[in-house]
């Protein structure tokens, strides 16, 4: 178990074995008082060897599971290097190019294993935020379960977008959501070259 601060709040880190599910899980959920603001993210990744030392499975078997809540974006990023040192992301197949992560103003519909999901990028006036949206596109399924990354603008009234640095950056998870890990990392993949994070000045923390 792993416990991060950011700020006043703290996130406690869970990395075990699950019999039932043959599965290896990192279980993120924040320790704040009121049960509606603690978020609540796990990756599950699939045992290849069930009845041996775990393998895990190649990484577009993960699946990721947003139950809703707001989590900073340096939580997430601690998350994030955790697996890429851990081992556990096997035969991961990252496309880093424009075309592929680049995001055109425009809506952007992204397709996995006959799945379809959409892409949005928007400057929220009322939040001052420019913001990023990834849901799916699913008529038979009435919930409105989407993540939104928000990065603050540091001169909303002053014209064109300036972004806060990235320790006010924030995804939030709405509903509750089951996800491909390939789609999760491509978005987040698609807003890091967006450009629009900025690391905070030396000597300063969250």
């Amino acid at each position: 178990m792993k416990v991060w601060s950011h700020g006043n709040e703290r996130y406690e880190l869970t990395s075990m074995y699950s019999v039932p599910g043959d599965v290896w899980y990192y279980e993120l959920r924040g320790l704040a008082e009121s049960p509606g603001a603690r978020p609540y993210l796990t990756i599950s990744i699939p045992d290849a060897t069930p009845d041996g030392p775990f393998t895990p499975m190649p990484a577009q078997h993960i699946v990721v599971y947003a139950d809703g809540g707001v989590l900073p974006w340096p939580i997430l990023r601690e998350l994030i290097q955790l697996l890429e040192s851990s081992g556990d992301l096997v035969e991961e197949q990252r496309d880093l190019s424009s075309g592929s992560v680049g995001l055109p103003p425009t809506l952007n519909s992204w397709s996995y294993e006959g799945r379809r999901f959409e892409v949005n990028q928007f400057h929220h006036g009322d939040a001052g935020s420019w913001c990023y949206e990834l849901y799916e596109v699913d008529p038979d399924n009435p919930e409105n379960n989407h993540l939104e990354v928000r990065i603050p603008d540091a001169s909303p009234e002053a014209g064109p977008f300036v972004p806060m640095p990235a320790d006010h950056v924030t995804l939030t998870m709405h509903g509750h959501w089951a996800l491909p890990w390939p789609v999760f990392r491509r978005f987040l993949d698609a807003i890091q070259a967006a450009g629009d994070f900025v690391e905070p000045a030396a000597g300063k923390r969250p």
